[in-house]
């Protein structure tokens, strides 16, 4: 069992109790859009009351995540339960685009302003996030124009995110407690430019904890035997492996694949 000590959180922000135990926790981070999360645990009189649907667990620092999935199971070494979600930002996915947005400005201060009329200070109350508030955007950047209509807020924040490389979560305030969203535009860290100090990652640093590689040619198909109409020596068969004449399109429009095989030259 870990020791490390999650506190869980209703999701007004009020502290129900600490997670002092658990069999694994993963949990992963995006740039561009809601991360996740996995906690298993040994069912317990505790464990059963902090893992409810919508509670938020704090797990380090300033990640948090929202219960979405809960999963109970008895097998001989005892009851399990795991309980599964998206990290903070998902909270963002319940509040959709009420009518039409033209916005100007950088990306992450159209961002932000997005958050705040449909979360923060909506024209409806009812639309309020509890305890959620908003980190000044940081200056600089491309001044963009921003048109949309419909789809939920965190679609459009991925949107903006990729198309402009502008990070953004919601972080867990303890302190508050309080729920902050953020953005962060990236910066170039290749080695082909001296603006910012480069970041190297490779297995000889140790800053590469894993990797993998895979290849599968069990599947790969270069040249296809097409059979079109007729019988016997009649049928017309084409081989495509390429380029086709109008002829050979013909045939391979109105035929089946009959064969298809792999060739080595």
């Amino acid at each position: 069992m870990a020791a490390l000590k999650m506190g869980v959180y209703t999701p007004g922000l009020e502290l129900v109790g600490l997670l002092e135990s658990f069999k694994s926790l993963i949990f992963q981070e995006q740039a561009f859009a809601a991360g996740s999360f996995t906690v298993d645990c040994s069912m317990t009189p505790t464990v059963r009351r902090l893992l409810v649907k919508e509670n938020i667990i704090w797990f380090q620092e300033e990640t948090a995540g929202i219960i979405e999935y809960i999963f109970q199971r008895q097998d001989e070494a005892g009851p399990y339960i795991t309980a599964k979600g998206r990290l903070l930002s998902g909270i963002l996915d319940r509040r959709i685009l009420w009518g039409r947005y033209d916005m100007s400005g950088t990306p992450q201060s159209i961002m932000c302003r997005m958050v705040d009329a449909c979360a923060v200070t909506p024209t409806d109350p009812a639309r309020v996030i509890p305890g959620l508030t908003i980190e000044p955007p940081a200056e600089g950047g491309p001044n963009i124009r921003k048109q949309k209509t419909g789809g939920t807020l965190l679609e459009t924040l991925s949107e903006l995110g990729e198309t402009y490389n502008v990070a953004f979560g919601v972080r867990l305030d303890p302190g508050g407690p309080e729920m902050v969203f953020w953005t962060r535009p990236g910066l170039d860290r290749t080695m082909s430019q001296s603006e910012n100090d480069p970041v190297f990652f490779s297995t000889e640093l140790d800053d590469v904890l894993e990797s993998e590689y895979t290849y599968d040619s069990s599947g790969y198909r270069n040249v296809t035997l097409v059979a079109g109409e007729g019988e016997g020596e009649d049928r017309v068969m084409v081989m495509v492996n390429g380029e086709l004449t109008e002829n050979e399109y013909d045939a391979a429009r109105i035929g089946q694949a009959r064969v298809g095989e792999a060739r080595i030259s």
